[in-house]
């Protein structure tokens, strides 16, 4: 893990990161402003606009970072270089998903806590941590998967965004058929259940969009898991 801390600082993904996470809440901020003309932002109307800009924009903010964090050293000569310090097509992959994981929620970390200071009020701070976290670890996920298949990061973010469009789509049509495949998505119920908590009109999420969230990881971890044993043969084919 220090070798892809060091590679994610002179990558300067950190730095990457810090400023998307920065923009992120700042959009949060100056939309409902100047769109809405909302005069006032409370703690709950505010963080649900940060939450309506990592859910609606996320695919487009985050995309390149990640797709560039993982297609960059997925080539000839750094696999080589990975495989000779004994690692496989697994290790490499979940030890930059990781590191990736680590580094977004440090960002959501330090940015809910100051927004939560400047407001004065904590009362969903746990929860919106673990929700911003969630739907981060959401695109590291599906990039990094799309990234092992194509062959440079431009392909990678095309397919990802195709990915984010037909699930936005889909979720639209039929939120019961569909829905697990785009758990934040605005269409889908667990949107609403998270503006009924910050609108104080509900105390916690609904079970059901709990288990949505449940479901779509595992299946994202076994579409993960798939992708990954199939990419093994490019893996041993890359760096001979």
């Amino acid at each position: 893990m220090n070798l892809e801390f060091k590679k994610s600082l002179s990558n300067k993904i950190v730095l990457s990161l810090v400023v998307l996470f920065l923009f992120l809440f700042l959009l949060g901020y100056f939309l409902p402003i100047g769109i809405d003309k909302v005069a006032h932002l409370s703690y709950g109307q505010y963080f649900f606009s940060a939450y309506t800009v990592a859910t609606e924009f996320g695919f487009l903010l985050f995309s390149f970072v990640i797709a560039y964090f993982i297609n960059k050293e997925y080539s000839n000569k750094n696999t080589l270089f990975y495989k000779l310090i004994g690692n496989n097509v697994f290790s490499f992959f979940y030890k930059k998903v990781i590191l990736l994981f680590i580094e977004s929620f440090v960002c959501v970390l330090f940015f809910v806590t100051i927004v939560s200071l400047i407001y004065g009020d904590f009362s969903h701070y746990f929860m919106l941590v673990i929700l911003f976290s969630l739907v981060i670890l959401q695109y590291i996920i599906i990039i990094g998967t799309v990234s092992i298949v194509s062959p440079n990061v431009l392909i990678s973010i095309g397919i990802s965004i195709v990915y984010w469009i037909s699930s936005i789509v889909l979720v639209a049509v039929n939120k019961h058929v569909f829905g697990i495949l785009a758990p934040f998505e605005a269409s889908n119920s667990l949107y609403k259940s998270v503006d009924q908590v910050l609108s104080n009109q509900a105390t916690a999420i609904d079970t059901h969009d709990i288990k949505t969230i449940v479901a779509f990881f595992i299946l994202a971890f076994i579409v993960n898991l798939i992708v990954l044993s199939l990419s093994k043969k490019r893996w041993l084919k890359l760096g001979m």
